[in-house]
């Protein structure tokens, strides 16, 4: 059914497609039965995981018990961090000074139990300052921790490099890559981490499953020997969400392209969103009153972010935006919406350079294939009103 309501924050979350929803339906229906159960219904709702299980390994030229299914990034995430406190008691942890709140959290407990953390710090684009890798990367170091796509910036990090100096030191390291599949899919042996975190709402799939991806390596410090963890090789608990699971490896077949991993960089093929992220900035090139934040060419291909400036050249705080474009059906956001709602000033901004008056003012504008030119020029007459009002 259209509306005229226009989405912009896709890296908040995706609209479900029709062949996602009739296929969460359907298995709902005819598989609704407890896949651990042992009877006969049980093992057919097993057999049909394990086959979905099988296809999502070959979508990802990745073994099948490479896949963990979780209810999203911020639980895989916690369960690599929970199990290298468990495995090595005390240690060494790294991450960056941009990273995602799940990943602070569980930093934090690290920290609480007197680990050594060290944040690693970014450029005024966002992306790892190389010069500190050293420092960064030490023989003690237990675990490194990054995010691939920031999603209030955008700006991408050297995830291969940093993956391939890590396997160098025998270092585990664990990638964030929510914001990255809606973009293409990738090799799984091509990318050099030991665990991956994904959630399916951020690429077409339902909200509440995701995937952490493992290898042979990682997964033996991931099992758990406590009997009450059954599920998932003995790495997480809870019932397998089958039509979530079923849903998600239907969202991640819809998913068009495919990322390269060579050189050590990421490169996403051009498709109808690049083409509209770059239409977008080109109509706002040389406007004195858009302050990009991010890195202009190291970038999520769906991600534009900025700092709107009024007529006095004075930051706009972006719930006055946002509510503005809510009130016009625009839906657009300043960042992560497990942040953004905090009040909080952007300790992302501040980390990469932003003065005090800036940081409550990043606006995230992230497209879909759901999006048209047409609704990018009607934002942008609505953003020249924002100046003038502001």
């Amino acid at each position: 059914m259209k509306t005229n309501l226009i989405y912009f924050d896709h890296a908040s979350t995706t609209p479900l497609s029709n062949n996602v929803l009739e296929k969460i339906n359907v298995t709902y229906r005819d598989y609704w039965h407890n896949p651990s159960s042992t009877y006969k219904l049980g093992i057919k709702c097993s057999t049909y995981l394990e086959e979905i299980r099988c296809n999502i390994a070959d979508i990802f030229y990745a073994e099948p018990e490479d896949i963990i299914f979780t209810s999203g990034s911020s639980e895989s995430t916690t369960i690599v961090f929970n199990n290298i406190f468990d495995i090595f008691k005390q240690g060494r942890a790294v991450i960056s000074n941009v990273e995602h709140q799940s990943t602070i959290i569980s930093t934090n407990k690290l920290k609480r139990n007197h680990w050594e953390i060290y944040e690693w710090l970014v450029n005024s684009d966002g992306i790892l300052n190389l010069s500190y890798i050293d420092k960064a990367l030490k023989k003690d170091t237990k675990l490194v921790s990054i995010i691939w796509g920031q999603s209030e910036i955008g700006s991408l990090q050297p995830v291969q490099y940093i993956g391939y100096k890590c396997k160098e030191l025998n270092i585990l390291f664990h990638v964030d890559g929510t914001q990255i599949l809606s973009n293409g899919i990738f090799n799984w042996k091509d990318l050099n981490c030991d665990f991956l975190s994904l959630s399916a709402h951020k690429f077409g799939g339902p909200i509440g499953i995701g995937i952490l991806l493992t290898n042979k390596k990682s997964r033996l410090i991931l099992k758990n020997n406590d009997i009450s963890l059954s599920q998932e090789y003995s790495i997480r608990q809870g019932t397998p969400a089958l039509p979530l699971i079923a849903g998600m490896y239907e969202s991640l077949k819809n998913i068009k392209g495919r990322i390269k991993l060579s050189n050590f960089e990421t490169e996403f093929l051009a498709n109808d969103i690049v083409l509209l992220k770059n239409y977008f900035l080109e109509r706002i090139k040389g406007n004195k009153h858009i302050k990009i934040t991010g890195s202009i060419n190291k970038r999520l291909p769906n991600h534009i972010s900025f700092i709107l400036l009024n007529k006095s050249l004075k930051a706009i705080k972006a719930y006055k935006i946002i509510n503005f474009m809510s009130d016009n059906n625009i839906s657009i956001s300043s960042g992560s919406a497990c942040s953004s709602a905090s009040g909080k000033p952007s300790s992302i901004l501040k980390n990469i350079g932003f003065k005090d008056d800036e940081l409550y003012s990043n606006i995230r504008v992230s497209l879909g294939s759901i999006n048209n030119k047409s609704e990018i020029d009607k934002f942008l007459k609505l953003i020249q009103d924002c100046i003038d009002i502001f």
